[in-house]
């Protein structure tokens, strides 16, 4: 819209919103609106030591002047070469992680572009042709790809055992997986985890079902697995209950998540953090020379350390495995993908 006086009122203030948007932005607010990992990855990104959200601040009050003298030109054209840079992010982020913050200036880019080209088009009279933009569906392509990369983000993981706070190891687990029991025995009440479960066979929908009951009853996980293990089909018309199905999206989200994170295989455990299997035991402080014995008195004994000679006596590599990490395969089990889980 465009008053007698030139002014793009309606660009004017859509320009403005999104100088404020860009500066309360760069200043880190206190609202976490942000639910995908890329506004931590975007957030402090520069180009010249200068932030983005600075350089989107300065771009959105430079093209607000411009509606406020009436240069319906040369805003659309800076505005164009902005949705240019705006587009080049959005593959950026589609590349990597979306970023829900990036998204919103995304709109504002594209919506002032928007303004500028109509009044232009209007301006110009009858005889201006109002095709489409190929730079606005460049720009929509994009846009859509990162809004959808980003409600699957925001669709959040199901934990079936509801940790109180946040979980150090998170585990990805099938009933019908015997390693995957073994992690539950191993892991349940000793550290700070979070269950979520797969299903890897047809009964393993039920299995969590039965589970989800336990747990909610107040049992344990293992006391739980118990019960799942014990659990009888309970029929197709039960199967198909909207529970059972909304049972059945969570374990789908779930299992995505494992095979988007390069597996197919469960149990599929991440630390949040070095766990402390890996962590090295403290070495002890050298001895004083004095206290050390001299070496008429050091008795005459094979030495079972050291370096590991070729004809199988032991040395470092044994004294290694009994002081620090394990040597032999660091997989104990696993089930699905290749190798399914049995049913």
């Amino acid at each position: 819209m465009k008053n007698s006086q030139g002014v793009m009122s309606g660009t004017l203030c859509l320009s403005l919103v999104a100088v404020v948007y860009c500066v309360w932005t760069a200043f880190g607010n206190d609202v976490n609106v942000c639910i995908t990992e890329g506004c931590g990855l975007y957030q402090d990104t520069t180009v010249g030591g200068v932030s983005l959200w600075w350089i989107g601040a300065v771009a959105f009050a430079v093209l607000a002047l411009l509606a406020l003298v009436g240069a319906v030109r040369v805003g659309r054209i800076l505005a164009g070469l902005a949705l240019i840079g705006d587009i080049l992010l959005l593959l950026l982020m589609a590349a990597t992680a979306p970023c829900i913050s990036c998204l919103g200036a995304a709109i504002f880019f594209a919506g002032v572009y928007a303004c500028f080209r109509h009044t232009d088009i209007a301006q110009q009279g009858k005889g201006a042709t109002g095709r489409r933009s190929l730079l606005v569906l460049c720009w929509l392509v994009l846009f859509l790809i990162n809004a959808g990369a980003s409600a699957r983000q925001a669709a959040s993981l199901w934990s079936i055992s509801n940790p109180s706070g946040a979980p150090s190891v998170r585990v990805f687990y099938s009933p019908s997986c015997a390693a995957c029991r073994q992690a539950i025995e191993a892991l349940s009440g000793k550290v700070e985890a979070a269950f979520y479960p797969v299903a890897e066979t047809p009964e393993d929908v039920f299995r969590i079902a039965a589970m989800r009951e336990a747990v909610e009853r107040g049992s344990s996980m293992t006391e739980a697995l118990e019960v799942a293990l014990k659990a009888e089909n309970p029929g197709d018309l039960a199967v198909l209950s909207p529970d059972m199905l909304w049972l059945r999206l969570r374990i789908l989200r779930n299992k995505a998540h494992v095979y988007l994170s390069g597996s197919q295989a469960v149990p599929f455990i991440e630390f949040h953090g070095l766990p402390s299997m890996l962590a090295q035991k403290p070495q002890r402080a050298p001895e004083p020379a004095s206290s050390r014995p001299s070496a008429a008195s050091l008795p005459l004994e094979p030495v079972t350390g050291g370096i590991t000679p070729r004809n199988g006596a032991p040395g470092r590599e044994a004294a290694a495995g009994q002081e620090g990490l394990s040597l032999d395969d660091p997989i104990a089990g696993s089930c699905g993908g290749l190798t399914p889980c049995p049913e």
